[in-house]
């Protein structure tokens, strides 16, 4: 940190070795690894920090721990360093992903931390204007990319499972507290406005680190409307509910949904619950048919008949103040929608037809392996007509060998 000038020609060598440590077995080897690539991240190497042990603990810091300018070109080297270093290992994604992207929004802040994660992700997956998707998207990154810090391509299955591990944080973390309480005034923010914290925010307009979460958070469908629950735009998460009919519903997909039930009941929904009270408002319509989307797509379970009973309890209340269902119809729901709101439901749909375009790839892939085994198979049949056996012979000779192998090593002879 004295002489950061002259480290910083060394960083790309030392990132690799940080990157391995980031595996071993101590989580206290993990932590100081993680206060290391945050000095990194700042163009000044971070002050402020003097109690390593306390301020690793400190849940509540919303601006970060170490105080500094951040240098984007080595912040975005150790974002893209990490992100493809989870690509390549799920393993580690899995038992420290979560680790690691907490302790980093404690070090720095929690909300440059998830906008550049959410950039540099979406990009990632950027498609053209015909749909093409290059073949690094569908491989993933090459090392050359990962240590650099211009655009690297990821797999579109590694940024859904990326988004939906980023949203559970988001969703639960105590070091998130900060960025939850700013997107869910997001919407109805103005630019300058201060955080609970009585600081002034770091993005000029709050509106736009949702929209940038939004349109990263796109590739996983129930992350995105739970985003939107969150962030109390209620008129696009209904309009996503209504397009979850045109997702295929998979097992993953309800276990998704069935998991943010379980969440609703958290206190990091506790204005929700509490929204549902005010059943005169604008918005209590649009948040009732979101809650009620989400029962119509689950199957009867607990979380069927946990949320079912809150809902009941709503329209229990709204009874017994003989207040009567608002009527709105699809064209006024509509009109309720900003242009940029608009805008990002059509993103939404891109990044969906992006999604099925590669699933189709996939398909194609595993097809196409299928016939390339099968041409082998009939090449070796043709060498044996060839050589001088016949059609029948090479036939009965492959069913003989695959029939003893079922019997347990039974020889059989034709």
């Amino acid at each position: 940190e004295k002489r950061r000038g002259d480290m910083t020609e060394f960083v790309p060598q030392l990132m690799p070795v940080l990157l391995k440590t980031l595996s071993d077995a101590s989580d206290t080897v993990v932590l100081f690894t993680l206060q290391v690539l945050a000095r990194i991240s700042l163009g000044d190497g971070g002050v402020g920090l003097e109690d390593d042990n306390v301020a690793l603990e400190d849940p509540t810091n919303e601006g970060g721990l170490l105080k500094g300018t951040k240098d984007e070109r080595h912040f975005r080297l150790v974002v893209n360093s990490v992100l493809g270093l989870f690509s390549s290992d799920r393993i580690l994604l899995e038992n420290r992903g979560s680790l690691v992207v907490r302790k980093l929004c404690v070090l720095l802040d929690s909300e440059s931390v998830y906008i550049l994660i959410a950039q540099v992700l979406s990009a990632s997956c950027d498609a053209s204007e015909e749909g093409a998707v290059s073949e690094s998207v569908e491989k993933g990154p090459s090392k050359d990319q990962v240590d650099s810090v211009d655009r690297i391509s990821f797999s579109v299955e590694f940024v859904s499972t990326m988004v939906q591990t980023l949203n559970l944080i988001l969703l639960t973390a105590n070091e998130l507290h900060g960025l939850r309480f700013l997107l869910s005034n997001a919407l109805g923010r103005k630019s300058g406005d201060y955080t609970s914290a009585g600081r002034r925010t770091k993005t000029d307009d709050p509106a736009r680190v949702f929209e940038t979460l939004f349109r990263c958070w796109c590739h996983s469908p129930v992350a995105t409307f739970s985003l939107c629950l969150l962030a109390r735009a209620y008129g696009i998460a209904f309009a996503l509910v209504k397009k979850f009919s045109e997702i295929d519903v998979t097992v993953g997909f309800l276990m998704q949904i069935d998991k943010l039930v379980q969440l609703l009941e958290s206190p990091a929904f506790v204005h929700l619950r509490l929204q549902l009270l005010d059943v005169e408002s604008p918005y209590h319509a649009p948040l009732l048919k979101s809650c009620y989307g989400l029962l119509m797509l689950l199957p009867q379970s607990d979380a069927f008949r946990s949320l079912n009973d809150r809902l009941a309890t709503v329209c229990n209340l709204r009874d017994n103040l003989a207040v009567a269902p608002s009527m709105s119809t699809s064209s006024g729901e509509q009109q309720a929608l900003t242009e940029r709101q608009i805008e990002l439901l059509k993103h939404f749909d891109r990044i969906r037809s992006l999604h099925h375009k590669m699933s189709g790839k996939e398909a194609q892939l595993k097809l196409s392996g299928e016939l390339r085994i099968t041409t082998a198979n009939a090449t070796k049949l043709a060498a044996r007509v060839i050589a001088g056996g016949t059609t029948s012979s090479v036939f009965f000779e492959g069913n003989s060998h695959q029939s003893s192998s079922k019997a347990g090593g039974r020889t059989q002879e034709v």
